[in-house]
């Protein structure tokens, strides 16, 4: 027996009906958007999604203001849907609108069209809520006059918008660099990444400021390296764990030899932990010599005297480095020490050396 049809069903509820709908009939389910019978209504806004024809977004602007909150939001959700098909100045409507949802909405659809979006966020940008100001200032930030709004925010009184100042493209290297004394700490923070992003280098009062403020140090170290002062000493006498490791891989990114003013300074204030993990994999008359003086040395922390050592047994074949060591088990009294130079002198025996 063939199934029985549904001669009540709403004609464009049918599924061959819902991806050909003639204008005439849109247009007739946009007119029973307004239809008394709240039944009618539901129907015609489940239909109209069906379809998803975006056109259909001009009968849900009157849904705005209707007194029942399921069709607000079903107002809302219209403009989600089709508002960035239908181009910038569909936001308009909820852009001017009493109701904060509907500006909010506005708001955050924003970022969803390919033009540009600075007259509807105008609109925004002095609104009380901050999610509407903060949105439509991305949105000018973004958009065709970027320096302009970076300047205009750069002493906004909300921080959220000074922080996206600083980070846009409209922010300029003095922009950046005043912005790292800002009170926020997070505005500081956006400032520090963008001069590292733009390729800038820090001035030891900036960097200065940063640490006094306890900001994470690894972002100033391309500077502090570069600029051989006071910072660097200053983070390298307190580095340890994710701080010692970057400090020792921007060491060896930007030093080849121990002339280089880094390593030099490093040394002038005897800070061989550093500098013996730098010298790791080099080899040299004066490397060699550095290294032996840091093990030597019983100020430096024992254990990474022992790893300085340690490492010099890929090199137990080399006559200097056997002699050396021989010298050093002569002089050594630490158990921790003694161990590991043994263990060096028997590889080197067992090469003939």
């Amino acid at each position: 027996m063939s199934r029985m049809l549904n001669l009540d069903a709403h004609p464009y509820e049918a599924p061959a009906s819902r991806c050909s709908m003639a204008r005439g009939g849109l247009d007739s389910e946009i007119a029973r958007l307004k239809h008394k019978d709240v039944r009618q209504r539901r129907r015609a806004i489940r239909v109209l999604f069906d379809t998803d024809i975006p056109r259909a977004l001009d009968g849900f602007v009157p849904l705005l203001n209707d007194r029942d909150a399921w069709f607000r939001s079903k107002a809302l959700e219209a403009h989600r849907k089709w508002a960035p098909k239908q181009g910038v100045e569909s936001l308009r409507t909820l852009a001017t609108h009493s109701w904060i949802d509907a500006r909010r909405c506005a708001a955050n659809l924003l970022g969803e069209f390919s033009q540009d979006t600075s007259e509807i966020a105008l609109l925004l940008i002095e609104d009380e809520d901050l999610t509407c100001t903060r949105k439509a200032a991305e949105a000018l930030l973004t958009g065709e006059d970027t320096e302009r709004y970076a300047e205009q925010f750069r002493n906004h009184k909300d921080s959220a918008l000074r922080r996206m100042a600083v980070l846009s493209e409209g922010a300029d290297a003095k922009h950046r660099s005043v912005a790292l004394h800002d009170e926020k700490n997070s505005v500081c923070e956006a400032a520090l990444q963008a001069i590292i992003d733009n390729g800038e280098t820090l001035s030891e009062k900036d960097m200065k400021e940063i640490l006094t403020r306890g900001l994470n140090s690894i972002s100033l170290l391309p500077s502090a390296v570069q600029n051989s002062g006071e910072v660097l000493v200053e983070i390298a006498r307190s580095a340890d764990g994710q701080t010692m490791k970057a400090l020792v891989k921007e060491l060896r990114s930007q030093c080849e030899s121990l002339q280089d003013d880094a390593v030099q300074l490093l040394l002038k204030h005897e800070l061989y932990v550093v500098a013996g993990r730098w010298m790791q994999g080099k080899k040299g008359k004066d490397i060699d010599a550095l290294r032996w003086n840091i093990i030597r040395h019983e100020s430096v922390d024992v254990i990474e005297r022992a790893r300085l050592l340690e490492r010099l047994i890929g090199r137990c074949g080399e006559v200097q480095i056997a002699e050396e060591n021989r010298l050093f088990l002569a002089e050594c009294s630490d158990d921790l020490l003694r161990i590991t130079a043994e263990n060096l002198s028997t590889a080197s025996t067992e090469l003939g050396i």
